[in-house]
């Protein structure tokens, strides 16, 4: 029983380094825009390379609890490859030449976004890139929603209180 105590004592100061590994590699994120607290509403999808995939869903400007509600799921490593080799193509150029926003951008309603990490690197995506990058930006935006964990959004939105 004694070896078994020491055995986790040594252990214990590995499981931190454990979970930074699981690093975020993409993400992607909506909000309803400038709106009364009352029908306001953002939210996030973080992919990490543990096949975990989170949403946090924030009602009315909510930054924490209970206006916020954060939930996880887990891709299949056949769905983490299959977004991996469609997405290293697409982002591996981002680094090479970000997106730039669009000096003018539309005033109110809705928007969404991404970012992807190349290289160690976070490379944002705007919600309105200017035209000649939009075509790209749409494409990772595309992809990343399209292997969001079905109903993750809407249970996250579900849990989360409104003001």
């Amino acid at each position: 029983m004694k070896h078994i105590a020491v055995i986790l004592t040594l252990l214990a100061p590995a499981a931190p380094s454990l979970a930074e590994e699981a690093s975020p590699f993409a993400g992607w994120g909506e909000s309803s825009g400038s709106l009364p607290p009352e029908y306001a509403w953002e939210y996030t999808v973080t992919f990490r390379e543990d096949r975990s995939v989170t949403v946090e869903y924030c009602k009315g400007y909510a930054n924490a609890a209970p206006g916020c509600a954060t939930i996880s799921r887990r891709l299949s490593k056949s769905q983490l490859a299959a977004l991996h080799e469609a997405l290293d193509p697409l982002a591996a150029p981002m680094a090479e030449n970000p997106p730039q926003p669009d000096p003018n951008p539309p005033i109110g309603g809705g928007a969404a976004w991404a970012w992807v990490n190349v290289a160690g690197e976070d490379i944002r995506l705007p919600a309105f890139p200017i035209d000649q990058d939009h075509a790209r930006v749409k494409a990772v935006l595309a992809l990343l929603q399209d292997h969001t964990p079905k109903n993750a959004i809407a249970t996250a939105e579900r849990r989360a209180k409104a003001p």
